[in-house]
């Protein structure tokens, strides 16, 4: 069985002139328009600006339909938690702000924050 040259030249024009084509429909496509979620879901991490816009937030507490409490004290796994980070992940040695309670909060994702985490807490609302 023997290959011709020209046609699997042909084949290769035709393979790059697909893949150029490809390339050129992805670069051309519509930009991504995803908006900050409003309100920020109680349970996650989020990157500021893809996920969250700045500002201040605001819940209502925590998420819990029940408290675990030891010696009159709320256990942290019936409390609404959040961090605020200075990185895009969620390293605690980058921890911009903190706070945890099973009432309403405030979180400040100011310029300085990059990413939000929040624990067992209802839905973050901006304050206007």
């Amino acid at each position: 069985m023997a290959i011709k040259t020209s046609s699997s030249s042909t084949w290769r024009r035709l393979a790059a002139a697909g893949l150029v084509a490809g390339v050129i429909a992805v670069a051309l496509g519509p930009p991504a328009s995803a908006e900050p979620l409003d309100p920020i879901p109680g349970e996650g991490f989020f990157v500021v600006g893809p996920d969250v816009g700045l500002g201040l937030y605001r819940t209502d507490g925590t998420a819990s339909t029940f408290g675990v409490w030891i010696n009159d004290v709320p256990t942290q796994d019936s409390m609404c938690l959040w961090f605020t980070y200075s990185t895009p992940d969620p390293d605690k040695a980058h921890v911009v702000a903190t706070n945890m309670s099973l009432g309403p909060m405030y979180a400040n994702i100011n310029p300085t924050v990059q990413s939000f985490e929040s624990h067992n807490c209802r839905p973050w609302v901006r304050v206007p």
